[in-house]
């Protein structure tokens, strides 16, 4: 029996690579160490790892951070759902016993995909595989090489995290693609980022998540959660199983923006488009001209942006080169 893995990770998330063979690691981003963007200060995020508890091998052992109860199962036997706070730590993820063969990156066909319109059917996952979706820096600001302060740069041991990374996800095998919208409501829309310097506009539709894949014949798949300052290392172990083992890794705000006093004047969606502004300051060379997200207005009718709508933290790509 073999292991099916999926991980989706939603939020204030920096992908860096985009070479097949290749690691790749996700930065999830300490708001804190950033410090304020625009002169507004982001809220606290909380990174966190989500997991079934039916689905380790050792739950007994696996010491989640806490744990919420979930939705009712066929048997209507109330899931359990482990947590684990990832604030400070390396992330690895490893199959036992089984070959790998890189990470690859999904590139579709003309076929498999809208791109550059939105998806035909915005409610279908398979239409949102296309890594374009995610906000790519080089198609915003033409160099999107990523401090290399900020990385692992390849070594195999623990690093130690920058003021600005709340934690480090490595990938080492499987396929990494785009994935639909957490959040329904902004799975139809537009958005546009303009330079008021260059006139430089692109429009695009955004996912919040990225999808990561992996299919093995190894005899067990372990995640270890490692903090690198020094605390109790955490192992999670997937066994074989007839269906796959689906796992959650987010960074969203830790609190309610809109109630939160220091935000009052500013809308869920001038607040998304700052924090879109985090990223820029991890760029190698920070640009000056930091295009910013925000909802376009077409002539059709489209939607505005008048409506209350939940925080929208979309993850954008770098490469280390």
């Amino acid at each position: 029996m073999s292991i099916a893995l999926s991980i989706a990770f939603t939020g204030l998330c920096a992908l860096i690579g985009d070479v097949d063979g290749k690691p790749a690691e996700i930065l999830l981003l300490d708001t804190r160490g950033i410090g304020q963007v625009g002169g507004v200060t982001l809220p606290v995020h909380a990174p966190t790892l989500v997991v079934s508890l039916d689905d380790l091998a050792n739950p007994d052992s696996s010491r989640p951070t806490r744990v919420i109860a979930g939705t009712p199962g066929q048997s209507l036997r109330l899931q359990q759902l482990g947590v684990w706070d990832l604030t400070g730590s390396e992330v690895r993820i490893r199959a036992q016993g089984g070959g790998s063969t890189g990470l690859q990156f999904f590139r579709p066909s003309k076929d498999e995909t809208s791109w550059p319109e939105p998806p035909r059917n915005v409610h279908d996952p398979a239409s949102w595989r296309d890594l374009r979706y995610v906000a790519n820096m080089k198609a915003l600001v033409g160099d999107d090489r990523i401090d290399p302060a900020l990385t692992s740069n390849g070594d195999p041991g623990l690093t130690p995290l920058p003021r600005s990374v709340a934690a480090r996800v490595h990938l080492d095998a499987g396929l990494l693609e785009g994935g639909i919208p957490s959040q329904e409501t902004y799975r139809d829309d537009v958005f546009e980022f303009r330079s008021n310097r260059s006139g430089h506009t692109l429009r695009q539709p955004l996912t919040d998540t990225v999808q990561w894949t992996l299919q093995t014949e190894a005899a067990a798949v372990v995640i270890d959660i490692t903090p690198v300052e020094g605390g109790q290392a955490k192992r999670l172990l997937l066994a074989p199983s007839a269906t796959p083992h689906r796992i959650f890794v987010s960074n969203l705000p830790a609190e309610n923006v809109s109630h939160a006093s220091a935000h009052q004047a500013m809308s869920d969606e001038e607040m998304s488009a700052l924090h879109f502004g985090a990223f820029y300051t991890l760029l190698l060379n920070e640009p000056v001209d930091k295009l910013l997200p925000e909802l376009w207005r077409a002539p059709s009718g489209r939607r505005g942006a008048g409506m209350i709508r939940p925080m929208f933290c979309p993850p954008a790509m770098f490469s280390r080169q």
